[in-house]
């Protein structure tokens, strides 16, 4: 009897144990989410006091098709507007670089780009509903080697596409990101490395989409970030 009671004791033991290792573990996450959805929150009131500069480049079999450059900055009305320069003497190549291509061809496919452009930018999820909603589904682990959270998730904007996001564990701010879906009925693949400023800015520095069925890569890069 004595043998049966102690047994019994060891096992409602052992799942006391295990329902507070699993509060434990829901604790965490919680709080990691918090960290990053306060961290997301400052970057993104931080980004309309800033102006900066993005160069987006297509290639074509590894040749340049179309080079542009373009000065951000966000308005009184909280809105992004986008200039693109086109001065001789700029630090950069000239705004646009097109080679010989039919005009209804150049038409369709900067359409294409510059869609599948603000397409991919919903994967940085900006939003903290977004992040939240993203992190609730997704499996996670901790890289010692890199120090980072790294999430993967699925259906994040596509039906069967897959984002990986890591996240730095002293600032909780996006590191890169990487993603596989489908835009317009082609696959992607999408990858993006993030800096961080000293303010809490966290912005994404370079990115680039392969497009396998057209054999198109799509690069952007963003730097120089000034407050004005």
């Amino acid at each position: 009897m004595k043998t049966f009671t102690l047994l019994f004791a060891m096992i409602l033991g052992l799942g006391i144990g295990q329902r507070v290792t699993a509060q434990n573990k829901d604790a965490e996450v919680s709080e990691i989410v918090n960290q990053i959805i306060q961290a997301r929150k400052t970057s993104v009131e931080l980004l309309p006091k800033y102006t900066w500069t993005s160069r987006t480049e297509v290639l074509k079999s590894k040749e340049i098709m179309n080079i542009m450059i373009e000065k951000n900055q966000y308005n009184a009305q909280g809105q992004l507007v986008q200039k693109v320069l086109n001065e001789k003497g700029a630090k950069m190549p000239t705004a646009f670089i097109i080679k010989e291509i039919a005009e209804s061809e150049k038409e369709s496919m900067e359409k294409f780009l510059f869609g599948l452009r603000d397409f991919l930018k919903k994967y940085s999820l900006q939003e903290p509903d977004k992040v939240d909603h993203f992190i609730s589904g997704a499996a996670w682990k901790v890289s010692d080697s890199t120090h980072e959270f790294i999430f993967t998730g699925r259906n994040v904007e596509e039906q069967g596409d897959e984002l990986v996001w890591m996240v730095e564990d002293r600032n909780y701010s996006t590191a890169k990101i990487e993603v596989r879906t489908v835009f317009e009925g082609d696959l992607v693949s999408f990858t993006a490395t993030f800096l961080r400023l000293k303010d809490g800015l966290n912005y994404m520095a370079y990115a680039e989409a392969r497009i396998p069925a057209k054999n198109i890569t799509l690069q952007i890069q963003n730097y120089d970030y000034c407050q004005e």
